[in-house]
Parts: C-alpha cells; structure tokens; sequence
C-alpha cells in the first residue's frame, strides 16, 4: 500500500503542471485542429490532414482543449503505471519491480522527453505494455490486438509487434503454430477496423496513404529533405541490418545458453524500441519514450542496464537530440504562479491573435494561417481553409496548388502571414496583393482582411 501511495503522489506532483500549461506546442496545435474539425463532421485525412494514423486524433477530440487532451493523458497513464508494474513482476521480484517503476513514473511524468506533452509515443506505451504483459501471459491473440492498437497511434510500434512474431515463430511447438496465426489476426482487427470505418466514410484511399505509405516518404524526408523520397535514401537499411544481426547474436548466445531467456527478451524488444526511435533520425526527445519500457526493465540486469544506457546515450549525441528543462518548468508551476511567458515569446502572440479572429469572425468562418502556428486555430475554434494546418504540410506534400484553389473558393474573411525563411508561396503573394488589404500586425503575423 505505500509503495502505491508514494508512486501515487509522486505521479500526481510530476504530471500536475501539464494540466495548466497554455498552447504552445506545435503538435498538439495539429492534433486539437483535426480533433475540431472531427467534432464538425469533417473526414479525417480527404477533408483534414496530418500523416499519423487516426487514434491520436479521435483521442484530441474527446479532450477538446489542451487541458482536457492533458487529462486524458494523465488519466491514461494510471493504468500504464499498473501494468508497467505488473509487467516487471513477470521479470523481477517485488523490490526491483518497485525501483523500475519509480523510475518509469519519472521519465514518462517530466518534461526532459517531452513526457509532459500529449504525444502518439506517450499514448502508446498503455497499448505496448499490454501487448507485451498478453503476451507473457500466453494470450497471443490479445497481444496482437494490442499492438495494432498501438499501430492505429503510431507507426514505428510495427518494429515492437515485429519483434514478438519472430518470438512465436522461434518458441512455438509445431503442434501449436496456429498461435502465430491468432497474433497475426489480432494485429491486423484494429488496422481492418479502421479500413472499413474510412470505407465508409469514403476516405479509404487518403487513409491509406496518409497514415501508412506516406508515413514512409515522412521516415526519410529529416535527411533526404523530402516526404517523397524512399527512406531507402535515408539510412534505413544499415540501421536495419544491425537490428537483425543484433537479434542473430542474441538468439545464439541463448542456444549457447550464455545468458537467460528474459535477457534475451528484453535485449531484443529494447533493439527494437531503438530502431523505431531512429527510424526518421529526426532528434525530437518524444521518440525516445518509445524506448523507457524495456530498458528500466532492465535494471534487474545492472552490467546490460549500464551497457544499453552507455549505447543510448552515444545515439543522442550522434543524432542530436534535444532535451527540454525540468527544474525550471517546475519551479515556474510550483513557486513563479505558472508565467506563460516560460514557453516562449509566441505565446502572447498565439493568443492575441486568437482573440482577434474570434472577435471578429464567427465560428462557421474558416481562417488560414501561412506559417506553423497550428496552435491558433484550435485556440480561436476556427477551421483552417483545405486541408492543411501549417506550411510545412503544403511544402511538404507540394500541395500549393490545392491551397490556391480552396482559397479561391472559400475566399476567407481573414489571412494569418508569418513570413519564413526559405519557405516562399508565390501564388499565395499574388492571391494576397489581388483579393486582400493589410489590416493589422500581431508580433510577427501580418493580418491580411478579404477586399
């Protein structure tokens, strides 16, 4: 009882201050935008897009503000705390089940790795873990109901579900190969569920692409510096073919009987975990939580505890990853009354110009914002006019051409103009000098009202 009651506050005090943070964070902006438009009845990804796979979006729409996303989160993570717990059991005794899952409680809680911030990573550790704790328990159909379910939130976690089959094919009796058929046809029900819901819908095809193949092109465009390339170009398969020379080894060391079984387990998954971290090697701190399950599982192994972490932190150097500050987040919440201004310059700004469109459009209005300020949108409950809710989207996918053309059908009332190094939009100046007048200017956004 006071293990639980001591993880319990400790929960509580690290994960409080996310409730009450402003909107700052670029991608929950997108998240809560496509959450809204959902809630209008617009269809995910042929009406409104982002390239993630549909749950994050579903989940962002029943927490419809930041506060309430961030509840959703903190209410999510209670039963993944449990079942991290009770996955450790199946590992170590009391004690060190204890230990782990202190220590789990705080990099998935503190702002370092983004634990903080409603995240796909962060939501799918509940799913993983079951998967996993199915698993153990023999149950295989379930396992990979639940890494489907983790699929359905973020694509790397294929990697994990991947791992684990070639686990049913190593260990199961011949007798008894009909369970690599369950696992494969509980990893594929939520993925056939979601099809036929777009089916449905009539957004089958832009489900498809969006959510998985374009999430391809996505994998490599950080070092190919296009969404378009194969991520082939991007160093995918050397990391590729250490991964299975790495599961080779450790699958020799257990038919040498040189370590145990569970070792090989956690070893192997933990591989895994790092591959899907480095699939894009994009250096954003989230994709590290991917990581957090197997490796403090590991502590019960303290030499490959040190060795794994030793590994872990020369990949952060060499991909570059960024941290976020703890201390200060905390002491901003806790003793300096929570300031907005700890997140930056532009959050006065995100909601003067909030304040503005709500002031002076009316809900049914559509807006467009050039620049990557998707915050604005979800804080003024206004959609964005087309599909996309920052630039980078239409840079990305080239869709300048569709963005003229909803503009010029929609013609919204008001134009929100960040001007961005390196990102010009030539059809959208001259769509501006012909239909629009220069109204106002908040911080760096020109404010460009319809003729």
């Amino acid at each position: 009882m006071m293990f639980w009651l001591t993880n319990g506050l400790v929960f509580f005090l690290l994960r409080l201050p996310s409730l009450f943070e402003p909107y700052w964070y670029g991608d929950e902006g997108i998240y809560l935008t496509l959450g809204q438009a959902l809630r209008r009845g617009l269809t995910l990804y042929s009406q409104i897009y982002d390239n993630k796979p549909p749950l994050l979006y579903y989940l962002a729409a029943l927490g419809r503000t930041v506060f309430g996303f961030r509840l959703l989160l903190f209410l999510v993570m209670i039963p993944t705390v449990i079942y991290f717990y009770l996955l450790a059991r199946k590992f170590f005794n009391h004690r060190l089940a204890a230990v782990s899952t202190f220590i789990f409680i705080i990099f998935t809680s503190i702002p370092l790795i983004e634990g903080n911030v409603a995240n796909a990573e962060i939501f799918m550790l509940l799913p993983t873990i079951l998967a996993v704790y199915q698993w153990l328990n023999k149950k295989y159909f379930w396992s990979g109901v639940f890494f489907g379910l983790a699929f359905t939130l973020k694509a790397p976690v294929v990697i994990e579900a991947f791992f684990i089959f070639i686990c049913l094919i190593l260990t199961q009796p011949a007798g008894q190969r009909r369970n690599i058929l369950f696992y494969l046809i509980g990893c594929s029900w939520p993925i056939i569920l979601w099809t036929i819901y777009f089916f449905f819908k009539g957004a089958v095809k832009p489900f498809i692409t969006a959510a998985i193949f374009q999430n391809f092109g996505y994998l490599s465009s950080w070092q190919t510096g296009s969404i378009n390339h194969s991520p082939l170009n991007g160093g995918l398969t050397g990391r590729l073919l250490i991964l299975l020379l790495v599961w080779g080894g450790l699958y020799w060391l257990l038919k040498k009987k040189l370590i145990s079984s569970k070792l090989v387990f956690l070893l192997g998954w933990l591989s895994a975990c790092i591959f899907g971290s480095l699939l894009s090697g994009r250096p954003y701190p989230h994709y590290l939580i991917q990581i957090l399950p197997p490796l403090f599982l590991l502590i019960g192994f303290w030499p490959y505890f040190i060795l794994a972490l030793s590994i872990i932190i020369c990949l952060i150097f060499r991909y570059k990853f960024y941290f976020y500050p703890t201390i200060p987040y905390y002491r901003n919440f806790y003793f300096n009354h929570n300031n907005p201004s700890y997140y930056g310059e532009k959050v006065a700004t995100t909601y003067k110009i909030a304040e503005y469109l709500k002031n002076n459009t009316n809900r049914a209005e559509p807006i467009f914002i050039w620049g990557d300020e998707p915050y604005i949108y979800a804080l003024a409950d206004r959609l964005p006019v087309g599909r996309y809710t920052a630039a980078y989207h239409i840079i990305d996918l080239n869709a300048y051409e569709e963005t003229i053309m909803a503009l010029q059908q929609r013609r919204p009332k008001f134009i929100v103009y960040f001007s961005m190094e390196n990102r010009d939009f030539p059809q959208l100046d001259k769509f501006l000098n012909q239909n629009y007048l220069p109204l106002d200017q908040i911080g760096p956004a020109l404010i460009f009202q319809l003729k």
